[in-house]
């Protein structure tokens, strides 16, 4: 580490009167013991506020919807527009972490996401719902670099594994748990405020995070010298909205030519930002000086594919568990606590035991046991199409001891070399790089999944179409009503399955139109055989998904052999 680096740190190496000159290697931290740890769950706190109010509001929609009249354009702003600016916020808000001090910009952070929950939850109108979603995402990434900037602060190189193991228990609650808790607070409907809960819980917990935060922790020390490079700000956040945006609503809009146009289009515009870092001397946004660190650039490389695995994964297991099988929010939710336990528990050992002896190893073993729990996952599903709770509690153990194994270590490998004055500007890009592969992961994911669903739905229906017309028979309908109602049948199934929403049946084909006529028996059968399909479809359809993260898993375990062995 660089003597800026320990300077930026609090460590004083220089002292006249010493014999001997400090160790180079040598870190002596702000604060620490008990101080220390109850500094680190406050900046986790800022963390998990955060990823819980990008996944809890998933939960909520419908009730959100309900509550203020929204359209189906105002819910897909409402996710949208809070990653569009948290992406486009992260790189500067690190760098202003250099700049201005990461304890000031975390505690405005706080602040800030608090207030714009406080009023978000009292929004009366969808208008008022989106412009404060954008305004909680960009508050989210002032807080979220200041994070790793602090526990290089707070920890030595060497316990820095244990902080991360510490952020990786924070990820999994936030990233698995976030739809649980959104489904207690949405159905508790605590003195009758619904959907309201959501973002008012969020309240009192950033108050006291943000009293403790002035309380606990230390003051780091702005670098005055430097300014806000504002002409790489602009670029930045252009390529980045540039490139997010089309990820998030290019499959709602079977992506036309524009998405495309505005992806190549931000390639470009960062090929700009980075000619401009590049010839930029003073002050850059993002430090070139950052990328000749090996560990940094692959670190990066595995950050993007290993993050983007995960969160696409949930998405659509939860997508899947919900309307495929039919499982309710809340045991839905249940369904991934296994993951929850698993990741701090494996965590913990990982940065006590395994990354110390192991080193790189212990992370490549994380990545193959998220791969094993991917094809666990294919044989529990493809084995029935209506899976039980139980049946995924093995395969969510494995994945989350997998996450719990990979993430500390990696998050010590990408921050490992980088000097402390550079801290939040590395932190900045390495949110970034997370941001944009879990959109790119997700979207890729998304539109593989709703793809595969419209590709098995006729094959599903022919499985089934012998049953119902029999059924058909039975409930008292001729072979030829049978024979049309059996056409008709298919004919809706396969619309539904390959609509943007394949919760809702096109006009005319729900169950009681069309029977109608035949009697109610027949409305019966037609339901039941309806979701019988619409299970087959989506099992074959999440099956096949499943590749997806077996395969970026995999590229990731190949990325993680270029960091450092230790």
């Amino acid at each position: 580490m660089s003597d800026d680096s320990r300077t930026s740190s609090g460590a004083d190496t220089s002292t006249v009167s010493a014999p001997a000159p400090a160790p180079p290697d040598e870190f002596v931290p702000p604060i620490t013991g008990r101080k220390r740890t109850l500094a680190l769950v406050v900046v986790l706190t800022g963390f998990v506020l955060d990823l819980l109010d990008i996944t809890i509001v998933n939960v909520a929609l419908p009730s959100i919807r309900d509550g203020i009249d929204a359209t189906a354009s105002t819910m897909q702003w409402l996710v949208a527009g809070y990653a569009l600016a948290f992406a486009s916020m992260l790189i500067i808000s690190g760098r202003l972490g250099d700049i201005v001090g990461v304890r000031r910009m975390f505690l405005i952070g706080v602040a800030g996401f608090t207030f714009t929950s406080l009023l978000a939850g009292l929004a009366q109108s969808p208008e008022q719902l989106i412009v404060l979603r954008f305004l909680q995402g960009a508050m989210g990434a002032v807080m979220v670099p200041q994070v790793y900037t602090l526990i290089q602060l707070l920890y030595a190189p060497k316990e820095r594994g244990r902080a991360f193991a510490a952020m990786s228990a924070a990820l999994a609650f936030g990233t698995v748990g976030g739809p649980l808790v959104g489904a207690l607070l949405t159905t508790a409907n605590v003195a009758g405020l619904g959907w309201r809960s959501i973002f008012l819980v969020n309240v009192p917990i950033g108050i006291a995070a943000f009293f403790a935060a002035r309380a606990l922790l230390p003051e780091s020390e702005p670098n005055r010298r430097e300014r806000l490079d504002l002409v790489g700000a602009a670029l930045i956040t252009v390529a980045v909205l540039l490139v997010v945006y089309p990820l998030v609503q290019g499959r709602e809009q079977d992506w036309p030519a524009w998405t495309y146009a505005s992806m190549a289009g931000g390639l470009v515009v960062f090929a700009l930002f980075v000619m401009h870092q590049r010839s930029r001397s003073e002050s850059p946004l993002v430090p070139m000086s950052l990328f000749r660190h090996r560990s940094f650039n692959s670190g990066l490389v595995v950050v993007f594919l290993f993050q983007g695995a995960v969160m696409s994964f949930f998405l659509v297991i939860t997508i899947y568990l919900q309307i495929g099988v039919g499982y309710s929010i809340l045991r839905a939710g249940l369904s991934g606590l296994p993951w929850d336990i698993a990741v701090p528990l494996l965590g913990w050992l990982s940065a006590r035991a395994i990354t110390p002896k192991l080193g790189r190893l212990g992370l490549q073993m994380g990545l193959l046991l998220l791969i094993a729990s991917m094809f666990w996952f294919m044989w529990v599903i493809d084995s029935t199409p209506q899976v039980t709770i139980w049946q995924l509690l093995v395969p969510m153990f494995i994945g989350g001891a997998g996450m719990g194994m990979t993430f500390p270590p990696l998050m010590g490998y990408s921050l490992h070399d980088v000097p402390g004055h550079q801290a939040g500007s590395a932190s900045g890009v390495v949110n970034a790089n997370y941001q944009i592969g879990v959109t790119l992961g997700i979207a890729a994911c998304g539109t593989l999944f709703f793809s595969l669903l419209a590709s098995h739905a006729p094959s599903a229906v022919d499985d089934v179409t012998p049953r119902l017309r029999a059924d058909l028979v039975a409930a008292g309908a001729t072979d030829a009503e049978a024979g049309q109602l059996s056409d008709r049948f298919r004919d809706c199934v396969t619309t539904q399955l390959d609509a943007a929403d394949p919760t809702l049946p096109p006009p005319g084909c729900d169950a009681a139109s069309l029977t109608a006529g035949s009697g109610g028996g027949a409305t019966e059968v037609v339901e039941q055989r309806a979701f019988e399909t619409s299970q087959i479809s989506f099992q074959r359809a999440m099956v096949g998904t499943l590749w997806f993260s077996v395969i970026s898993f995999a590229l990731a375990l190949l990325g993680s052999f270029l960091l450092p062995r230790r």
